[in-house]
């Protein structure tokens, strides 16, 4: 019996204890057991990831693929669709020549919407010793004062720019000046695509003599032109009625090079149908590194010189030749263009002119040649964003006389408070030197200008 309960006794302890034990002894291997699920869910989260991914590229590279194609089908769909304006213009234009009562534009499309610009450019200046804007000098071959003491709304500027077809295009600009009548100073319609590669201008136009002179006042770099200009070529540049045709020339150095030949009449009192200007000016640009490149302009004009009043310095049949030289060169490093820049530019002008008399008989008497030079140079440089230092030096003799010459010497300061308004103050010192009659002491100015942009303005060339 004994025996009996022993046996009885072993048996439950087994029973009660073995589970704990079996459970004691599989606890290392469910942990295991979880590690292992856990990472393979982890793996497997992985790869659904990698998945995915590879599905997204796939998806954009068929997109992308998609979209190229449809890109190429839009290029050939435009491309066909300017072929046929291209032809329909032409077209028209032959219409148009081939009857000449529908020149009334409504069988044509034209671009309605003109480029209509204002531009304003006023002065505030004083003088010293002080003179009036009537101080004259009498006889003498200097200008009166310009900038002699006043405020004033200088020069409004009135630009209609527009396309008239396909093949070209029409620039007027209407001048005010001092708050008088308007007066054209550009109107010219410019032909694009003429035969052999040829552009060409008829109208009203600045010529083509030199750099500056194709600005417009209000937009060169300082206050006014310089004095070999004024001088050479008029108050404010050389403008004329005429035609203009250019060429880019090719050559073997791979260069920007543009021939443009002008025929002008000049707008002098008495001139005849044949009192012709004949001018050729030959442009060449380099580059010449990344950041920096030169232009260098070659100009030349000559014509008859119309009668004037006084007979002893010109008669009909004398001629007078100009020849000009341009040279202007740019820094604009690349990434800092914004904030640095520098310009150089100069001209230099040499004027070749016959002068005398007729005598009773009609024989030339005191026959003579009057050979005068001039030349400008400035410097500017751009000291931040908005603000510009520079310097101007002019030398100038006169066309009519060249015993008489002026110099003068002009530091400025430019802010532009945005594309379209500026400010700019100027200091002039001019001498004089006069063999024909005394000269008064050496004038100074002090100028401030501001101009202003209003509406679409075309830049003019570079």
């Amino acid at each position: 019996m004994q025996k009996i309960f022993i046996y009885l006794s072993c048996i439950m302890s087994f029973f009660i204890y073995m589970p704990g034990i079996v459970l004691a002894n599989q606890d290392p291997l469910s942990r295991e057991v979880l590690e292992l699920k856990a990472l393979i869910m982890e793996m497997k989260d992985d790869y659904e990831a990698r998945i995915n991914e590879m599905q997204d590229k796939i998806t954009k590279l068929s997109e992308q693929k998609f979209i190229e194609e449809e890109e190429a089908e839009l290029e050939k769909e435009l491309e066909s669709l300017f072929i046929d304006k291209d032809e329909q213009a032409v077209s028209s234009v032959l219409d148009i020549q081939a009857a000449p009562g529908r020149f009334t534009g409504g069988g044509m499309f034209q671009n309605l919407m003109m480029d209509i610009s204002l531009i304003g450019d006023s002065i505030a200046n004083v003088t010293w010793p002080e003179k009036s804007i009537d101080t004259g000098r009498a006889g003498s071959p200097f200008a009166e004062n310009e900038f002699a003491d006043r405020i004033s709304l200088r020069e409004a500027e009135q630009g209609i720019m527009g396309v008239l077809d396909p093949f070209a295009r029409a620039d007027f600009f209407f001048s005010f000046e001092d708050g008088g009548a308007p007066t054209i100073e550009e109107g010219f319609v410019t032909w694009l695509y003429l035969p052999f590669g040829l552009q060409a201008k008829t109208g009203i136009f600045k010529t083509s003599f030199g750099k500056m002179n194709r600005t417009h006042r209000p937009e060169i770099s300082q206050i006014d032109y310089p004095s070999p200009i004024k001088n050479f070529l008029g108050e404010e540049g050389q403008s004329e009625p005429g035609i203009s045709i250019s060429k880019m020339l090719p050559n073997p150095w791979d260069i920007y090079s543009e021939l443009t030949g002008e025929i002008l009449t000049p707008s002098d009192e008495g001139v005849k149908g044949r009192d012709q200007i004949y001018l050729a000016h030959l442009k060449n640009f380099f580059a010449v590194t990344d950041s920096s490149s030169i232009e260098l302009g070659l100009s030349f004009q000559t014509r008859d010189i119309s009668d004037t009043d006084d007979a002893t310095l010109t008669k009909r049949n004398f001629r007078q030749t100009m020849e000009g030289v341009d040279l202007t060169y740019r820094w604009d490093p690349p990434g800092q263009n914004l904030y640095k820049s520098f310009i150089w530019q100069t001209e230099f002008f040499a004027s070749q002119r016959e002068a005398g008399s007729f005598d009773e008989a009609g024989s030339t008497v005191d026959v003579k040649d009057i050979n005068s030079l001039g030349f400008y140079t400035f410097a500017e440089y751009q000291l931040t964003q908005r603000l510009f230092a520079g310097m101007r030096f002019d030398y100038s003799q006169f066309p009519t006389n060249d015993k008489d010459s002026e110099w003068s010497i002009s530091p400025y300061l430019t802010f532009w408070q945005s594309e379209f308004t500026r400010l700019r103050l100027e200091y002039t010192h001019s001498e004089r030197n006069s063999v024909t009659m005394p000269v008064e002491e050496g004038d100074n100015s002090l100028t401030l200008q501001a101009t202003f942009t209003l509406g679409a303005h075309r830049p003019h060339p570079f």
